[in-house]
């Protein structure tokens, strides 16, 4: 389960709510004002050993409006809440959108941060990035690591509803051994 499930959604007038998928563990919750937009990972979720990066829903954008839950890993039931999202102001929306696509050009196809940390392009000091610009990636395959608390996770190049099976790289946005956080842009690839 190592794959995006999108939340469930629940309409209540203008706010949103973002709910459980799944039965398990939620993790990596977004912090009250925290903006989300459609595509973006906003969690996981933890079932038996194993990750699921939560994914917010096409048509879906709003402001978190709810404390994140007290636990690290809280335990949540298939349908829970997660979020409650607040409408985005017109000037909430564009601002969202200049900041977290400011370094990108625009229409270009960007692999964005699953979480925030420090992002590296190699496994190791003085080995070759996992990629480089015009080298090919495909779906599952690592293109770098994010680190957090002197722990490091594989960020895996996926194929979604707005990345290909494989893609060019046209070249990375985020620095080597930068600070970046949930949703920024990471990598930049050819259309």
């Amino acid at each position: 389960m190592n794959d995006a499930l999108p939340f469930l959604i629940r309409r209540d007038g203008a706010r949103s709510q973002l709910l459980s998928p799944g039965v398990g563990l939620f993790t990596e919750a977004r912090a009250a004002g925290h903006v989300l937009v459609a595509g973006e990972s906003a969690g996981a979720l933890l079932v038996l050993g194993r990750t699921a990066r939560l994914v917010v829903p096409e048509g879906v954008q709003g402001r978190v409006a709810n404390a994140p839950r007290e636990r690290v890993h809280a335990p949540v039931g298939y349908g829970d809440v997660l979020y409650e999202l607040e409408p985005l102001s017109a000037s909430d929306a564009a601002g969202s959108a200049t900041s977290r696509d400011a370094s990108t050009s625009s229409g270009a196809l960007v692999l964005r941060s699953p979480q925030s940390g420090r992002f590296y392009h190699r496994p190791a000091p003085g080995e070759a990035a996992f990629a480089s610009a015009g080298s090919v990636v495909a779906d599952g395959q690592p293109v770098g690591l994010i680190e957090v608390m002197k722990t490091f996770t594989h960020v895996v190049y996926r194929a979604n509803a707005s990345l290909p099976q494989q893609a060019k790289v046209a070249r990375y946005v985020a620095a080597d051994g930068g600070e970046v956080r949930a949703g920024d842009a990471l990598i930049e690839f050819e259309r």
